[in-house]
C-alpha cells in the first residue's frame, strides 16, 4: 500500500495502491472503534501522468475522489465535526464574561466571595482571559498568585471556588477536561496563627487609654459580640430594645436565605462599651477603615500587646472564647451568624490549641 496520501485534513483518507507500473487504484480509508476500514472506489490513477489525456484524467478523478471522500465524511463524520467546530469557537469565547453571567445566576450563599474571586482573576490576568488560555498551568500559577497575595485560609476558599466554575464550565463543553482536577487545594495550616486576644490581654486594652475611644468601646464591644465593622457601622440606636440586639449581617444579607437577620442578647461586658446616645442615629461613629486601624495599632503598643489588632481579631476572640469555655458548637455558629458548621470548627481547634498552652506553660515543679 502506497503511503500518499491526497489530503491530510479530513477524517476520511485518500489513499493509493499500485497495481502495475503506471496504475494506482484509489481507496478511501477511516478508522473505526479504533480500526482502520478500507473501501474501493474503483477509480485509479495514473502515477506518472506524461501525456495531456493522462493528466487530464487524473484531474477527473481527484475531483470523484473528492466528492467521494466528502460524502463519506458527511456520512460517518458530520456531528463530530460540528462539535469539534463548536469547541473551537468555545475557547475563543471571553472567561471573565462568562464569570459573570456565572455569578448573576449563582443563588449561593458564598455570592460575596465568588464576585472578589472574580476580581482578584481579573487582577492576575490584566485583561482579556479567553478560555483556550487556561490550562494546568495557568491554574496553577493563579492559586500560587492566591497564596502569595492573601493570608489564612482566604487563598484556599477562593482556589475551592474557582474550580467550583471551572467545573461548571467544562460541564457546558468549554474545556474538554478540566483543567483544576489533579490540583490540590490545600494550604498551610494556619489556623493557629489567626490573632486571639486571651481574658488577660482584652483586660490590659481595657485599662490602657486609646487615641480615639469610640473606636476602643467598639472594639470591646465586638469582642463580646463578634460582630463585624462592616456591621457595627450600620447599627442603629432602633436595632436596641431591651439589651436585645437585632441586625443584619452585611457579610450574608446578599444570598442567604434568612437575608442575615441576627438577634443577640447582649452581655454585661457589651453593654458596657455602649457609649452616650446625645442625638445620634447611628451607635458608633467609626472613622475610615485606615483610621481605625492606625488607633487600632497605636492603642495595641501602648497596651504592650505584641498582635497585629484588627476588628477581625475581635471577632475571633469572641468565638474562640465562647469555645475555650465550652460552648456547644451549634450555639457558636448561629451567634457568629455562619451559615455552615465548618467555618466554626476553627474555633474550636484555636480554643484546644488554647487550652493545652495554658496547661504547658505551668512551670515544672522539681520533686
Amino acid at each position: 500500500m502506497i503511503k500518499h496520501n491526497l489530503t491530510t485534513k479530513n477524517r476520511v483518507k485518500i489513499k493509493l495502491k499500485k497495481t502495475s507500473e503506471n496504475i494506482a487504484y484509489a481507496y478511501i480509508s477511516w478508522f473505526k472503534n479504533g480500526k482502520q476500514v478500507w473501501e474501493s472506489t474503483k477509480l485509479f490513477r495514473y502515477i506518472n501522468a506524461e501525456t495531456v489525456e493522462m493528466k487530464r484524467h487524473n484531474k477527473e478523478v481527484d475531483f470523484k475522489l473528492d466528492i467521494y471522500r466528502n460524502r463519506r465524511e458527511d456520512a460517518f463524520f458530520k456531528d463530530e465535526i460540528e462539535e469539534e467546530i463548536d469547541f473551537k469557537l468555545l475557547k475563543n469565547k471571553n472567561f471573565h464574561e462568562y464569570f459573570k453571567k456565572y455569578i448573576n445566576t449563582y443563588k449561593k450563599e458564598d455570592l460575596r466571595v465568588m464576585k472578589a474571586l472574580a476580581n482578584k482573576l481579573e487582577e492576575f490576568s490584566s485583561g482579556e482571559l479567553y478560555f483556550k488560555e487556561i490550562d494546568e498551568n495557568f491554574c496553577i500559577k493563579f492559586k500560587n498568585y492566591l497564596s502569595e497575595n492573601m493570608k489564612g485560609e482566604t487563598p484556599q476558599t477562593y482556589f475551592a471556588r474557582f474550580k467550583k466554575v471551572i467545573t461548571a464550565a467544562t460541564r457546558e463543553g468549554y474545556f474538554k477536561t478540566s483543567p483544576v482536577q489533579f490540583i490540590k487545594n490545600t494550604s498551610k495550616n494556619e489556623t493557629i496563627k489567626k490573632e486571639v486576644l486571651t481574658i488577660e490581654e482584652i483586660m490590659m486594652l481595657y485599662n490602657t487609654s486609646c487615641g480615639n475611644e469610640m473606636v476602643k468601646r467598639a472594639f470591646l464591644f465586638s469582642c463580646n459580640t463578634g460582630i463585624r465593622i462592616g456591621d457595627l457601622r450600620e447599627l442603629k440606636w432602633k436595632n436596641l430594645r431591651n439589651n436585645i440586639l437585632f441586625f443584619s449581617q452585611s457579610k450574608t444579607q446578599e444570598s442567604s436565605k434568612t437575608s442575615g437577620k441576627m438577634s443577640m442578647e447582649l452581655n454585661i461586658n457589651a453593654q458596657n462599651q455602649l457609649p452616650l446616645k446625645e442625638g445620634n442615629e447611628f451607635i458608633f461613629c467609626l472613622p475610615s477603615t485606615n483610621g481605625v486601624n492606625k488607633v487600632l495599632k497605636n492603642w495595641a503598643i501602648k497596651a504592650g500587646i505584641e498582635k497585629h489588632l484588627t476588628f477581625h481579631c475581635a471577632r475571633h476572640t469572641f468565638g474562640t472564647l465562647l469555645a475555650y469555655y465550652e460552648t456547644d458548637i451549634y450555639t457558636i455558629s448561629n451567634l457568629l451568624g455562619h451559615s455552615s458548621l465548618k467555618h466554626t470548627t476553627k474555633y474550636v481547634r484555636v480554643s484546644e490549641e488554647l487550652k493545652k498552652r495554658a496547661v504547658n506553660s505551668i512551670p515544672k515543679i522539681g520533686l
